[in-house]
């Protein structure tokens, strides 16, 4: 007569497969999820130094052509050079924040691929039933 029930000692050791397999699996998400924050965080030490870096020289050069420009025209110009570099600087700033909102909008979120791996696991998880 052959025995189809599991012992004790079998269902101990399912019981100790699936939480293990469950360690692991939240192991690995642990490590994913301090994998993407230090590549975020990577990437906002870059962003703003460079920001920083651009705003900084790109201010330096406007205000040396400017005035090199200016002090080059004759004095009867000089409103009318100011005026169109006031309207080429506005025009560029709504460029630039243009910009700046197109870049933000299209970044993924932070640990998006964390969030996405979650997912699976839930969705295979559920598929099990």
């Amino acid at each position: 007569m052959s025995e189809n029930t599991q012992t004790p000692e079998g269902i101990l050791a399912s019981v100790r497969r699936m939480a293990e397999a469950a360690l692991r699996t939240v192991q690995n998400r642990v490590e994913l999820f301090a994998l993407e924050l230090q590549e975020e965080k990577c990437w906002l030490i870059s962003t703003l130094m460079w920001a920083a870096a651009t705003v900084f020289f790109g201010g330096l050069a406007i205000i040396f052509v400017v005035g090199t420009v200016v002090y080059l025209s004759p004095e009867n110009a000089r409103p009318w050079v100011v005026g169109g570099f006031a309207l080429l600087f506005v025009y560029l700033a709504i460029n630039a924040v243009v910009g700046l909102r197109r870049t933000m909008h299209n970044k993924k979120p932070p640990l998006a691929d964390t969030v996405g791996e979650l997912k699976k696991d839930i969705e295979w998880i559920q598929s099990r039933d």
